[in-house]
Order: structure tokens, then sequence, then C-alpha cells
């Protein structure tokens, strides 16, 4: 009897993540899917499985492919944790409808002619411009359990993965940077904030 496959999106952490240990662990073939390029804790698992356990990348357009209907990937982005980054797109979606973001994406303009370009860290990996604006997106890490000597909360540690993300989007400007929404390091304990900062202004 051939071994049984199982096919988990978003197995490089948490649930997926798990789902996938378990189902090596009881003998099925395991297709586990990731985004981007970067090692993950699936490559160490699909490493030490002997074949058993093949990793997948998948990009978000290939990603929603998998999908059968709309329901199905609102269930997956609003109760699998590793389908929370798209929860952004399925709220967009849901509130102005596709018609609307079709005609507002028919009206963009070419990248060489536009003034403003909005992009992902990920994406702008390897480019520059003359002047970056951080946006809101590097939320600062929950409170810890522990205070100081205040009595005030302590914020866990900045998650390394993302700080190497926050490293690329800040490093992506050749004159100018708005820290925007990194301003939060100031205040954080893994933040260093030198008395005469470097001037990236011109």
């Amino acid at each position: 009897m051939s071994a049984r496959t199982a096919l988990i999106v978003g197995a490089s952490r948490n649930l997926g993540l798990g789902l996938a240990t378990e189902y090596a662990h009881r003998g099925w073939d395991v297709i586990g899917t990731v985004r981007g390029s970067r090692r993950t804790a699936l490559h160490d698992l699909a490493e030490a499985s002997r074949g058993r356990v093949v990793v997948e990348s998948l990009d978000t357009t290939k990603q929603l492919m998998l999908f059968t209907s709309w329901g199905d990937l609102q269930d997956y982005a609003s109760y699998d944790p590793a389908g929370h980054d798209l929860q952004p797109l399925v709220d967009l979606v849901d509130k102005h409808g596709t018609d609307v973001i079709l005609a507002a994406v028919n009206q963009l303009t070419d990248e060489d002619q536009a003034h403003v370009t909005v992009s992902t860290a990920h994406k702008a990996k390897g480019r520059e411009w003359p002047r970056v604006r951080i946006a809101g997106d590097f939320l600062p890490p929950r409170d810890s359990n522990q205070q100081d000597n205040l009595g005030r909360p302590i914020p866990a540690p900045i998650d390394d993965a993302e700080a190497r993300l926050a490293y690329v989007a800040v490093t992506r400007t050749r004159n100018r940077l708005d820290i925007g929404g990194l301003s939060w390091l100031d205040q954080h304990p893994d933040g260093t904030s030198p008395a005469n900062p470097p001037s990236l202004d011109p």
C-alpha cells in the first residue's frame, strides 16, 4: 500500500509546520508550501525526512490558485495562522469589491513615470530610491510578562526575521529616510539611539 500524501499550504511555521511534522511522523508523504526563497524550519524538516517531505515555494498568486472558492480563502486567512498575512487582501476585497479594485489598478501608471512607488520590503530587496518612507507595517512586539523598575511592562524581544526585513527596508534609500513605522525602535530595549546618529540627508 502506497503512502498517503498531504498538501499543507503555509507549512513554514506555527500550525502548518506542526501538521507537516505530525503527518511525516505518521508515514505520510508531505508537500509543504512556503513563500519566498529564504530557509525555514520546513526545510530542516525536509532534510531530516529522507525524501518524505518536499518543500514548494509559492508566490501569493500561485497560492491563491489552490483555493476553489472565495469562502475557502476567507476561512484560511481568518482561522489559519499561516494565512494571516493574506487577511489585508481579503479585507480589501470584501470591503470594496473586485470592480472597484480593478478600476483602481487600471489607473496605475508605469513605475518609471510615477512620483510615488509603494513596495513591500520583500519586493524592495536589491533596489534603491532617492527617498524612502517606512509605512506602518512593522508593528512593535507585544509586552512581555516582565516589568521594569517602575512597574512598566517590558516589550518582548524583536523577532530576528522581522529585524532583518526592517534592515532591508531602511537601507533602500540613497539620500533621505523617514523612519515612520519603525519609530517605536527608539523606545524598545533592543533598539539603539546613538547620541549623534549619522545624517541620511544629502
